[in-house]
This record gives C-alpha cells, sequence and structure tokens, in this order.
C-alpha cells in the first residue's frame, strides 16, 4: 500500500512540474575512517587510514533528494534533534517556492514523528507526508547518496585529526551531486 502511494506520488511529480517529490533521509558520518579495500602503487609504502586518539565525534548530515530533477537538498550537523529537523522542514519549503505540491517520503525515525518536528512540516500547506514502509531503505534513492559519499569520502579518509576539514569535504562531495552547492552550514 504505502510502497503503491509513493510510485503514484513519483508519476504525479514526473507529470506535473508543480508537483515536488522528495526523498529525506539521515546519515551519520564518523571522524574515524570506516576501513575498506584500497589500492596502491606496488612496493612498501600501503596506504593507510589514520585513527585520531581523539574521540570519533560524527557529522550528521539530512537530505532530500528529487528523485524526478535529481536535485539534492541538504543540511549538515553534529546532531538533528527534533527541532533541528522542523528547521530542515522549513528549508525544503523555502527551497521550493514554485511547488504547489510537496510529497515529502519518509522512513519512520521516531524524530519524524514528534510534534516539535512536525511543526516545520504543518506550517507549509503544500507538504504531503508519505511514510515508506518499515524496514525497507531499497526504496529511498538517498540511501543510495549516503553509500556513494561513504565509498568516495568516508572509507580510508585522512581527516580523522580535523573535523573542520571532514566537514568541509563531506560538503563538497554532497555538492557535487547537484553541481551546485546548497545551504549547508548556515
Amino acid at each position: 500500500m504505502k510502497k503503491n502511494c509513493i510510485e503514484e506520488a513519483y508519476q504525479e511529480a514526473k507529470a506535473d512540474r508543480r508537483k515536488v517529490m522528495l526523498m529525506e533521509d539521515e546519515a551519520g558520518f564518523y571522524r574515524q575512517p570506516t576501513m575498506a579495500g584500497l589500492f596502491g602503487l606496488v612496493g612498501r609504502k600501503q596506504p593507510r587510514a589514520p585513527w585520531s586518539p581523539k574521540s570519533n565525534r560524527w557529522v550528521r548530515a539530512a537530505a532530500a533528494f528529487n528523485p524526478v530533477s535529481g536535485r539534492l537538498i541538504y543540511r549538515l550537523r553534529p546532531s538533528f534533534s527534533v527541532q533541528e529537523m522542523s528547521r530542515f522542514y522549513q528549508l525544503l519549503s523555502r527551497s521550493l517556492p514554485e511547488a504547489e505540491t510537496i510529497f515529502l517520503v519518509m522512513d519512520n525515525w521516531p524524530n519524524h514523528h514528534h510534534p516539535i518536528s512536525w511543526q516545520g512540516i504543518e506550517a507549509d500547506r503544500r507538504i504531503r507526508v508519505l511514510w515508506l514502509p518499515t524496514y525497507a531503505p531499497w526504496l529511498n534513492p538517498a540511501e543510495k547518496i549516503w553509500k556513494w559519499v561513504r565509498q568516495r569520502l568516508t572509507h580510508m579518509h585522512p581527516f580523522s585529526n580535523d573535523m573542520r576539514t571532514l566537514r568541509s569535504m563531506l560538503d563538497k562531495t554532497l555538492s557535487k551531486i547537484n553541481g551546485v552547492p546548497e545551504e549547508t552550514s548556515t
């Protein structure tokens, strides 16, 4: 049922440019690099992933991907509280002034259901929330974005001692999806 509603909304968004579909998701990217296979030149000097003695902090990202246009709207933060999610929903509204209807597809993370988060959604009558089926991340293309970012950036990254650089590189990597930077750090 949920999958059919999402498919119908997608077809509506494809047929009418005044309707926009956004597939929303969040992800965390840690200070410490994730281990992965890495190629290097033949010889004694092998690629290494430096680990920091500092605590394994993270940068959180919330993103909304438009599967019709390919546009990505995202925001980077140290964490995403319910207040921060409400502000992210307001950012989505401001980023799409031309849309008459915004289909916002989300998973079942508890913060999405919180009344404070919903204030950001209820502030814009154009937003229509569609829920992903439970345990169905393969239906959300935003999950593929996180996989792409991890493959390109966080596997074996050299920034474990510099969170500011890691955040900057994450911002640049996400910006490449659009070709143009989105509002991220303000």
